[in-house]
């Protein structure tokens, strides 16, 4: 093929690189097959040049995007007309900085809340925010300013090999599985470096997070703790906490406590998960991931006042949330207790 002489690639080009690439096709002959020269090659490499994670090895190998070389390269002609997306709306950039650096937002779950608000003018896809961010558009934001980075969670299902201690999951109601009522909860306890935890609660409609400190992780303790939200609500709590999952731990055990009001009765219904079967605790596992934000595992939770505790509990449910169509679970869940009432 003829040489074109060109410096630069279509997008169609970049795409046939890097198949090239992958096939082990030497330099010179790509080069030939796209007819340019060797140079345009190397440069071009150079500039969709990024670093690539090796499986769960840590290991990093260097890879070429035609996604980011393209984008590079229109970055590079805005000087000669051609506009970003953003154009020149910096207060749309200044925005997404702070929440993403100092409110600790994901890039995703700020553009959802810019346009559940309405707040700019500026319109971009996920896809084009987090490429604008891996070139360098966003002077102030890299990917490792990000909550996962540049990470994929790798998830291996579970077998159980005994039977959960309570009532199974298994005989759980269907509105509870798909999620068409409120005021069902899973709990779990975020455990810190000394005997103190958190126990944790998140209603799995609204996805809002309950969380109290506790010295220890007994039993006695988790029943004291529910107590204490029994006096809190009142009459309602057999409404919103209508019933509580839980993993197979120790301090889960006495599911007679925890199901026993403190007034005489019974104030909610107790579901036991497979054993070792995390993941049916599918929305309590993700948000303790958001606690961990906050609160570092390894940390000394006595440390922690209970205006922490508060606070960390107030960014979770104030964080919007894309399976909320960028709602909060603080508003989610405010507009159920206002419909009991």
């Amino acid at each position: 093929m003829k040489k074109n002489g060109t410096k630069n690639l279509t997008y169609t080009q970049r795409l046939q690189l890097e198949a090239y690439l992958k096939t082990g096709l030497h330099k010179k002959d790509i080069a030939e097959k796209l007819g340019v020269c060797l140079a345009t090659v190397y440069n071009e490499i150079k500039r969709g040049a990024y670093e690539h994670l090796i499986g769960s090895t840590w290991l990093y190998e260097k890879r070429y995007s035609p996604n980011i070389a393209e984008d590079k390269y229109r970055l590079n002609m805005t000087s000669k007309g051609i506009p970003l997306k953003i154009g020149s709306d910096f207060d749309f950039v200044h925005y997404v900085e702070k929440r993403v650096l100092q409110d600790k937002l994901s890039p995703c779950a700020v553009l959802g809340e810019i346009k559940r608000k309405k707040l700019f003018n500026t319109d971009i896809s996920k896809t084009t925010m987090y490429r604008y961010i891996a070139i360098g558009i966003f002077m102030n934001i890299s990917l490792s300013d990000l909550p996962m980075g540049t990470r994929k969670k790798r998830y291996r299902k579970t077998i159980a090999k005994r039977p959960p201690k309570g009532i199974s999951i298994e005989k759980r109601p269907d509105e509870i599985k798909r999620r068409k009522a409120f005021g069902h909860w899973e709990m779990d306890c975020v455990c810190g470096s000394t005997c103190s935890s958190l126990l944790v609660l998140t209603e799995r409609l609204t996805r809002n997070e309950i969380i109290m400190p506790m010295p220890n992780q007994k039993t006695a303790t988790v029943i004291r703790c529910l107590n204490i939200l029994e006096r809190r609500y009142g009459k309602m709590f057999r409404r919103v906490f209508k019933s509580i999952t839980v993993d197979n731990g120790s301090e889960f055990a006495d599911s007679k406590g925890i199901e026993r009001s403190s007034y005489g009765g019974n104030r909610t219904s107790v579901y036991y998960c497979h054993p070792y079967c995390s993941s049916e605790r599918g929305t309590n596992e993700r948000l303790n991931r958001e606690i961990r934000r906050r609160i570092p595992k390894g940390s000394d939770l006595s440390k922690f006042t209970v205006e922490d505790i508060q606070a960390v509990e107030n960014w979770v449910n104030a964080y919007p949330r894309e399976i909320l169509e960028y709602a909060t679970s603080a508003e989610m869940f405010t507009q159920e207790l206002a419909a009991l009432r």
